[in-house]
């Protein structure tokens, strides 16, 4: 008989706890396919969102090695227009023009019939005096 009691106390404790206890309401199905999409949209913007920061990144990357190698082309055009106008200086220079009209022309410098401004002529306009020796 007191194992009966006990049963019956122990029995009615537990319908106690459990009308006590929350009641959850029940999940539907449509709930958990709602959570579904939402967590596949979310993994597609986090996706996408990582691909752009990517094909940027690869943008940037490749605009730094064309900007690399324009200042490299730039570094040997610079030089090269140094070096072309040492050699225009020395293509205009009276010695090599003196020395191309002796070798193909057979031209001499006329050494009798030199030019020199005056002081008086200097002071005129563009008069020139003949100097002879």
């Amino acid at each position: 008989m007191l194992a009966r009691k006990y049963d019956n106390y122990a029995w009615q404790q537990q319908q106690v706890e459990q009308e006590q206890q929350p009641r959850r309401a029940p999940r539907h199905q449509g709930d958990n396919r709602v959570a579904l999409g939402r967590a596949i949209l979310t993994a597609f913007i986090v996706l996408a969102t990582y691909m752009f920061v990517v094909w940027r990144s690869e943008a940037v990357i490749l605009s730094g090695q064309q900007l690399l190698q324009l200042e490299r082309q730039e570094q040997q055009l610079i030089a090269k227009n140094n070096e072309l106008k040492i050699e225009v200086e020395q293509l205009k220079g009276p010695e090599r023009i003196i020395g191309l009209a002796q070798q193909r022309l057979g031209m001499n410098v006329a050494r009798s019939n030199i030019y020199v401004k005056s002081g008086q002529a200097a002071k005129n306009s563009n008069s020139m005096a003949v100097k002879s020796k």
